[in-house]
């Protein structure tokens, strides 16, 4: 073996021009390898941290209060790793503030490492001892006077309400009162960048709790990490039962996962989420398998050429004792030195290369909102899993010309050195460029094999950017098909139990560029429907009975379908002018015998041989009927409320941009009579059924200005969690940065890959034409031209050019057949929208690239002396 090692090691230095086009190739490999790893590893790890950033590092949290004696049966758990602990809330009484109370818990010092509130602090410090707190930024905004450092003695006690007690965390009752038990003196020590919701009557606060201050009857709140996550399904019930956490109606502890963090890592007791795991570790595995293939098929051919050009000399070794083995052995032990020369600039490369990307995809998404930016992320994992699947592509690339040239007998071997081509006739070509055009395709054919990863390198990078190019312009006129036509481009949420401000209300309304607005409310609330209650269109479709029940909100139940009916309350001027839309009489809405609404009778609904969503009316239901609707929209919903509307009008027509899922409906009501339905609701769905929305038509010049002002007009009367902005143009602006990225990926991979093209041609092309010097001199002897010669060189780089373009446009029109098929535009559509310029200057460059490859190669033999190059004998 140490006389193949030696005979190995001597070919790759004298084969130079080989070795030099394998490397770059297997660089190239091994880079875009790694890239891959790291950007997989690196969006996991950037997932993760983003995770446990906005919702903490905890797997299960009882949800029940437990006593102190069940928290240290929980801490000795030989399954619990860790406990984070929230302690019983307190209301302490604040005076001269503009809202009455603090409402407040201590907690432990895990729990102020591990959870993500350490991540909200603004200003000051967290607290590390008992009577230090950190107060939400509200509290400063509210009352000026006050600051990081004050010292406050304050009444302690309950919230009450009619003689009982309101729990600390209730949403504000008008006419409550407060009992105090105590006092306690606490020190101000931060400010947190929580506003909290003005549903509540107090200011968010957070103390330090100390493990041995917690008293037997203090109702704790707790947060687990386990040895081994893996069984936290198993083991958290088990907990939960020895605590006394109660079980609801379907025989589950109320306990909480965090499925976020755990799905991450897959785990999950939902199948459909093990499913969903599962799909994503295949379309990873399926990723690297065709990554690899695509890459084994480049390098295979640039080492297949290697193993040609000595196979004679193999071929003598073998006849002098050398074994088929030893004959594999040493074309593997070439791919093998091969790999190990570039494995260090290889790794390093696909490091540059995934920040140099991971930086312009950080930039151009950092106009975002929240948005985190994603950094490379080392780990020896990744570095292992990259070095062993570029090693098992480079060997599995080397091994089938390995295999090839063992095979060959050694008599086979020597002759073939000396066997000749058969030449092609290409006469239709002489006939149209002459003598030179059948030389240029006879040299083409010749070199066929030799540029064969050449070929494939550039169809791939040509494929990539034409697919890509054609796919984005499908998907943008798909959009354009489908696009939602928005009544208002503006819609401001107001998240508020109490009444907004009128004055706050005016001046949004009356902003110069408001061309239109409507105020509403909406609340979901569910009817009962049977079958024969389905629109004829509805029940051709598949009918509630072809709903997938798992995917949306409907449930059937004893031969019924239960589904949503959104309650839509609008004020009065949006209301009439809704009602002139749709050439209805709105007098007769506001009678008091019985509430009347409009009923939006229509859904969204996607044929299954189809992609383009259409509306389709739901019932079949006629003004003047009556509809009985009910407040309970879950299951774990305590409440039997229910109420009848009369239908007054059946329309398609929205009066806004009215939010409502597939296979639900609305009711559009007066804003008076939906304050009357929703007085009634249960506490819980308060929050729900008040939220305010404005919904505001500015055009797209304006809508930044107008965001900003909505901001500034917000803020000066409510906290900054009190309200939300959607806008239209954010909105398609972000989908614009999206699309950046996605491009940038793709253009980056189809560069690489285009490289070791370009690399691979013009190594090829060289030594093809220092091998063939002497045929090249002869032609100049007998006549033909430095003209002659250009033109078929020019040729012979035109059939070239062309294979790529040619075995590109068939799979290219594949991907567009089927990406139009999913999408059901036509071709007429297409060609109207179609990327002729784009694709156009892709194809001048890869002409350009591989024109000058051979403009570079030619320049020697033009200069040799011609009876000099007849005189070299190429060995």
């Amino acid at each position: 073996m140490k006389i193949m090692n030696e005979y190995t090691y001597n070919q790759i230095k004298k084969n130079k021009r080989h070795t030099i086009s394998i490397l770059v190739a297997i660089t190239i490999a091994s880079a875009l390898l790694c890239s891959l790893c790291i950007f997989i590893y690196s969006m996991w790890g950037a997932k993760v941290t983003s995770t446990i950033k906005n919702g903490g590092y905890w797997q299960g949290e009882l949800r029940e209060d437990i006593s102190r004696d069940k928290l240290k049966k929980v801490q000795k758990d030989p399954a619990v790793k860790t406990t984070m602990v929230k302690g019983t809330w307190v209301t302490a009484k604040l005076s001269d503030t503009k809202l009455p109370y603090f409402l407040m818990r201590d907690a432990d010092e895990n729990f102020w490492h591990d959870m993500n509130l350490k991540n909200e602090l603004i200003h000051g410090r967290l607290p590390k001892k008992s009577g230090e707190i950190v107060v939400s930024k509200l509290f400063f905004t509210d009352n000026p006077a006050y600051k990081i450092g004050d010292k406050l003695t304050l009444p302690i006690g309950n919230r009450m309400l009619n003689n009982k007690v309101l729990k600390t965390q209730a949403y504000k009752r008008l006419g409550e009162t407060f009992k105090v038990n105590g006092a306690k003196t606490y020190t101000i020590v931060g400010e947190l960048d929580i506003s909290g919701s003005s549903a509540y009557p107090g200011y968010i606060a957070m103390g330090y709790l100390n493990i041995s201050d917690i008293k037997q009857n203090d109702k704790l709140t707790v947060y687990m990490l386990f040895n081994n996550p893996y069984k936290i399904y198993k083991t958290l019930p088990q907990i939960a039962q020895y605590s006394g956490v109660t079980k609801d109606k379907y025989g589950k502890y109320n306990v909480m996962y965090n499925n976020q963090l755990l799905n991450l890592y897959g785990i999950s007791n939902n199948s459909d989420a093990n499913t969903q795991f599962v799909l994503i570790m295949a379309i990873v595995i399926i990723l690297f398998l065709l990554v690899m293939g695509t890459f084994i098929l480049i390098i295979y051919n640039a080492f297949s050429l290697s193993a040609d050009s000595r196979i004679k000399e193999l071929s003598i070794l073998k006849s002098l004792g050398a074994t088929p083995k030893q004959i594999k052995y040493s074309v593997l032990y070439e791919g093998f030195l091969l790999w190990l020369i570039q494995l260090p600039i290889g790794l390093i490369a696909g490091y540059v290369f995934s920040y140099g990307v991971f930086s312009k995809v950080n930039r151009i998404l950092s106009v975002e909102k929240d948005y985190s930016n994603i950094h490379v992320s080392f780990s020896f994992i990744v570095i292992a899993f990259s070095v062993i699947i570029s090693l098992i592509t480079v060997l599995t690339s080397a091994y089938i010309p390995a295999r090839k040239v063992a095979k060959v007998s050694a008599v086979s071997g020597i002759r073939q050195n000396i066997k000749m081509a058969k030449i092609k006739n290409h006469s239709m070509i002489k006939k149209i460029f002459g003598i030179e055009g059948e030389l240029a395709s006879s040299q083409a054919s010749a070199n066929k094999k030799s540029l064969r990863t050449a070929t494939l390198s550039i169809s791939i990078c040509f494929i990539l950017i034409a697919s890509y190019i054609n796919i984005i312009s499908i998907y943008k006129l798909a959009n354009s098909k489908n696009e939602k036509i928005v009544s208002h481009d503006i819609t401001l949420n107001l998240n508020t139990i109490d009444e907004p401000n009128e004055k706050m209300i005016n001046k949004i309304i009356s902003l110069p560029e408001v061309k239109d607005s409507v105020i509403r409310r909406q609340v979901r609330t569910s009817t009962y429907l049977a079958s024969n209650q389905e629109s004829k269109i509805f029940a051709k479709a598949g009918g509630f009975a072809g709903v997938d029940y798992k995917k949306y909100n409907v449930l059937k139940q004893n031969g019924r379908y239960r589904i949503i009916v959104n309650l839509v309350g609008l004020n009065d001027e949006a209301f009439k002018k809704y009602c002139g839309k749709i050439g209805t009489n709105s007098g007769k809405y506001y009678k008091k015998d019985i509430a009347t609404g409009i009923l939006l009778n229509s859904t969204h609904y996607k044929p299954d041989n189809s992609n383009e969503v259409k509306l389709l009316p739901l019932l079949n239901t006629k003004a003047g009927s009556k509809m009985l609707l009910y407040e309970k929209v879950e299951d774990n919903m305590q409440t039997n409320n229910k109420f009848k509307i009369k239908v007054g009008d059946v329309t398609g027509v929205s009066p806004s941009d009215i939010k409502t899922n597939r296979y639900s409906l609305a009711l559009i009501i007066p804003m008076k009579n939906y304050k009357q339905i929703v007085g009634n609701f249960s506490l819980s769905r308060e929050l729900e059924a008040n939220i305010m929305s404005i919904d505001l038509l500015v055009g797209d010049k304006a809508s930044p200005n107008v965001k900003k002002k909505l901001t500034q007009i917000c803020n000066s009367y409510l906290g900054s969690q009190d309200f939300t902005i959607w806008s239209l143009v954010d909105e398609k602006h972000h989908g614009e940065l999206v699309q950046k990225v996605i491009s940038i990926s793709v253009f980056a991979v189809a560069l690489m890959i285009g490289i070791i093209g370009i690399f691979n041609t013009f190594s090829t092309v060289s030594n093809n034409i220092r091998l063939h010097k002497k045929e090249f001199s002869m032609l100049r002897s007998v006549g033909v031209t430095p003209k002659g010669l250009n033109k078929m060189l020019t040729l012979e780089g035109l059939f070239f050019a062309l294979k790529p373009i040619i075995i590109g446009i068939p799979v290219v029109f594949i991907i567009c057949f089927y990406m139009l098929r999913l999408t059901s535009i036509t071709w007429n559509e297409f060609i109207a929208v179609f990327p002729g310029t784009a694709i156009s200057v892709c194809v001048m460059i890869i002409f350009m690239s591989i024109f000058m490859s051979y403009w570079i190669s030619s320049k020697s033999i033009k200069q040799n002396n011609i009876i000099e190059a007849m005189k070299d004998e190429v060995v």
